[in-house]
């Protein structure tokens, strides 16, 4: 199945600030590999992560692995409540996502934009996003990085993009970015990139590198962490307060996880003064 073009909802300037509720202390985001291409149950697994999200109600949102019919789902189920962007001109029939909570201090700026990777074999792509959180400008960006053993070289090459658009962000406008997304990433192959830039943190390890809270995929025997979130604090402002893996409880009476991936909740903050972290 083929996606259409591009969706997101458009406004003007005025409606954007009136969307703003009172300054918030601080954003949550939800980052998850929602495992569309399994038809498994894979509506009623959509609608328990759309109940997921209401609860919750992140204010920023990353979906990998959306289809035609969960993205059917979450446009019907969220719509109302947030801003949904994807990039429908890929070739491949599953592709990722970024919304945005209406009525959130989260406050997009400028319009998405899609940067799709030179190298990629199978449709990969940067969605990023420009907001105002509390007058600080946040970046947001997510991906669903090549995902074949035989990618390495080109997911490597992919990494470092986004990266180097963190490190630049920071060095040219002292803006903030927050990126996540399913990297299917090994250990060794960020050392071999010589790991991330200096102004760029992985929120988990900030958090503590909680074991608890380590391996995303898969969620039977979850032994990799290949789902990140990587920020740059911008002057140290932007601190993660709290990181957590979600999606672990069975959906009765279906006897199946939400996904084959644990989906990471996170919490930031921009604080007062600069943060050693």
């Amino acid at each position: 199945l083929r996606p259409p073009p591009i969706l997101h909802t458009r406004y003007s300037m005025g409606q954007k600030q009136s969307m703003q509720e009172s300054e918030s202390k601080g954003f949550s985001l939800l980052c998850w590999n929602i495992f569309g291409l399994d038809s498994t149950y894979v509506a009623e697994r959509t609608h328990a992560i759309c109940e997921f999200v209401h609860d919750k109600k992140p204010d920023v949102v990353f979906f990998q692995e959306v289809v035609r019919s969960t993205w059917d789902i979450l446009a019907g189920e969220l719509g109302k409540d947030y801003l949904m962007y994807r990039n429908g001109s890929v070739k491949s029939h599953y592709y990722h996502n970024l919304m945005v909570r209406k009525g959130s201090s989260v406050v997009p700026v400028e319009d998405i934009t899609v940067e799709p990777f030179t190298g990629t074999g199978q449709g990969r792509h940067l969605l990023r996003i420009k907001t105002a959180f509390n007058g600080t400008r946040v970046n947001f960006m997510t991906s669903h990085l090549e995902s074949l053993p035989t990618d390495r070289d080109e997911r490597k090459a992919q990494l470092k993009r986004c990266f180097a658009i963190m490190r630049d962000l920071d060095k040219t406008s002292s803006e903030t970015s927050v990126f996540g997304g399913d990297l299917n990433l090994a250990e060794s192959e960020l050392a071999e990139i010589g790991g991330p830039p200096r102004i760029v943190r992985d929120a988990w390890e900030v958090c503590g590198s909680d074991a608890n809270n380590e391996f995303t995929w898969h969620t039977s025997h979850p032994t990799k962490r290949i789902d990140r979130v990587y920020y740059s604090p911008s002057n140290g402002r932007l601190q993660p307060v709290s990181f957590e893996l979600v999606g672990k409880d069975v959906l009765a009476p279906y006897g199946v996880l939400p996904s084959d991936h644990f989906g990471a909740l996170v919490t930031f903050e921009i604080k007062r003064e600069p943060v050693n972290n």
